[in-house]
């Protein structure tokens, strides 16, 4: 219990999600979002094919028809098919924020027309790296036979691919800015951040206690 206390700190390790929704489908939609940025059409996709870890499968790949048309916003967060599908139309806060789990978003036709293309399968190298990391391979099948693959091997968030300060104070601002208005938000995140230099933590309690 005390093997290099005072010399070895775990918060370097803590991985931060960037995405209000099951861990395990954060590589997938990490995958999606770079296929995005490629310029990738949704709109042209005739197959996707999500390689996870096999332990992962009974939570976001199984039973698949529920997992395609995920009953609610919540159940939509626990969905390989929908987070992928979402992810590659376009989502909010960091890639997916709040707004895209919620009833309505997950009853939207368009993301449901594509979940039902997402197949999930085990891949043996996600199988090797899990559970160090919930690793994931996308791969997608153009309707002119254009094949693309982007693999994600150490989850946006975690120590092997972490937020910046900005990325973090972002998310804060999404998240905070549900219950506090604009000034409190950018004046908590500014006083989070500057703690290193400061050192004090007594501003940072004032201005969350309202």
């Amino acid at each position: 219990m005390v093997a290099g206390l005072g010399e070895r700190w775990e918060l370097p390790g803590i991985f931060f999600k960037p995405y209000p929704c099951n861990h395990f489908t954060h590589a997938g939609i990490d995958a999606a979002l770079a296929l995005r940025a490629r310029g990738v059409d949704p709109t042209r996709i005739e197959e996707i094919e999500l390689g996870v870890a096999s332990p992962v499968l009974r939570t976001i790949a199984q039973p698949p028809e529920e997992k395609a048309r995920p009953r609610s916003g919540y159940h939509a967060a626990f969905s390989g098919p929908y987070t992928v599908a979402a992810a590659l139309l376009g989502g909010g806060g960091l890639g997916l924020g709040h707004d895209d789990f919620t009833d309505e978003a997950a009853a939207d036709e368009r993301r449901l027309a594509l979940a039902a293309k997402v197949r999930c399968v085990a891949d043996a190298r996600c199988d090797e790296i899990f559970p160090n990391q919930f690793p994931a391979v996308l791969r997608v099948r153009l309707d002119d036979g254009q094949r693309h693959e982007v693999r994600v091997d150490a989850n946006r968030g975690g120590p092997g691919n972490p937020l910046s300060a900005e990325e973090h104070a972002a998310k804060f601002r999404l998240n905070a800015g549900r219950v506090l208005d604009a000034d409190a938000v950018t004046a908590v995140a500014d006083a989070v951040l500057a703690l290193p230099e400061r050192g004090a933590i007594g501003p940072v309690m004032d201005l969350v206690r309202g």
